[in-house]
């Protein structure tokens, strides 16, 4: 699932003003009759139904409108470009980079001048970049993000401190240029998290009709999956990302990059295997990197689930709720795979999400 790209983007350039005159009989020149130029076309982002991932931007990396015509004689406008939308799917972050024109040292802001003497590391392209950010969370958004440069006057709209009309009209103004950063983040109500192998996809599987890969060893989930279930005409959307380890959040394993799958989330479902020696370590491990990455995940609502009880020794999963009841932690006891308990975790998540 490609969730990130990064690409450049560029408004139309606008047309030139024409530099033309009225052919009259006698006259070396007649009236001056050069029209203006025409707008370049504009850049819109929008969001788009037919798209779940960002994988039309992992080869076109270069995003740029039509310039605007050119003026004409006889005082005729040149074609006005027709705007461009990037479609992204619902869910994008677009984060936006404005690249000012540099300038010399004589015109930096005092600020940078007297950082610059001091010796300090700031750069002009601090002072310089202007950044923006949008997150696009509904379907049909769409927002103007680089305008196309105006069209320059043609020479019948000129002229000089003697009245003079000159030969040739004005240059077109540049369109912006931009670089876009695009984050993908899945819209879900319900972030399953835990170690790998501890059951989310057979979960996932049970609850809605998704159908993801599901196999007895580590990393079998290789990106997130979206599930929805409808229970009493309530409609929950779940999403499943890839298994964490320990470091996760500094690049180790494979959930760190799909870790901002889950910050849209309401709740955070913890899966843990029954089978494992320390449940609790399991358990503070997924939440000290859900906190590494954005202290927001550890804020949301929880529900601690204890997988896989239907083949763990029972003595262990007694040992594991003892150790969550002295931490006053409720856990709930499924098995994903029979089915049972399920209809007691989707009570408590229709609870919290109420």
């Amino acid at each position: 699932m490609i969730d990130f790209a990064r690409v450049k983007v560029i408004s139309g350039r606008g047309g030139d003003g024409a530099g033309s005159f009225v052919h009259t009989m006698g006259k070396r020149r007649g009236k001056a009759d050069g029209g203006d130029g025409g707008a370049g076309g504009n850049v819109y982002i929008t969001t788009y139904a037919h798209l779940n991932t960002l994988e039309p931007f992992r080869f076109i990396k270069e995003y740029k409108a039509l310039n605007g015509g050119n003026g004409l004689s006889n005082n005729r406008r040149g074609a006005q470009a027709q705007d461009l939308e990037v479609k992204v799917p619902v869910g994008t972050q677009v984060r936006i980079t404005r690249k000012s024109q540099n300038v010399k040292d004589g015109d930096l802001p005092v600020v940078l001048k007297l950082s610059k003497r001091r010796g300090d590391k700031t750069q002009e392209s601090d002072f310089l970049d202007e950044v923006e950010s949008y997150d696009l969370v509904e379907l049909g958004q769409k927002i103007l993000i680089a305008r196309g440069g105006s069209g320059a006057r043609g020479n019948s709209h000129m002229r000089d401190e003697l009245g003079r009309r000159p030969f040739k009209g004005e240059l077109g103004h540049e369109g912006e240029t931009l670089e876009l950063v695009l984050e993908l983040k899945l819209i879900a109500d319900v972030g399953l998290v835990g170690l790998p192998n501890a059951g989310k996809s057979t979960l996932i599987s049970s609850l809605t009709k998704s159908t993801p890969k599901i196999a007895n060893y580590p990393f079998t989930t290789l990106e997130p999956n979206l599930g929805v279930m409808f229970f009493r005409d309530q409609k929950i959307v779940f999403a499943d990302i890839p298994g964490l380890i320990e470091g996760a959040s500094d690049g180790k394993g494979l959930g760190d990059t799909f870790l901002r799958h889950i910050e849209r989330t309401k709740i955070i479902v913890h899966m843990i295997d029954a089978q494992s020696p320390n449940a609790m370590a399991d358990y503070l491990t997924i939440r000290a990197e859900l906190k590494a990455y954005s202290s927001v995940l550890t804020k949301k609502k929880e529900i601690i689930v204890l997988n896989k009880v239907d083949v763990a020794p029972k003595e262990l999963v007694e040992k594991h709720l003892e150790e969550f009841k002295l931490k006053r932690k409720s856990v709930l006891c499924i098995s994903a795979l029979e089915k049972s308990g399920i209809e007691l975790l989707i009570r408590n998540i229709l609870k919290k999400l109420s």
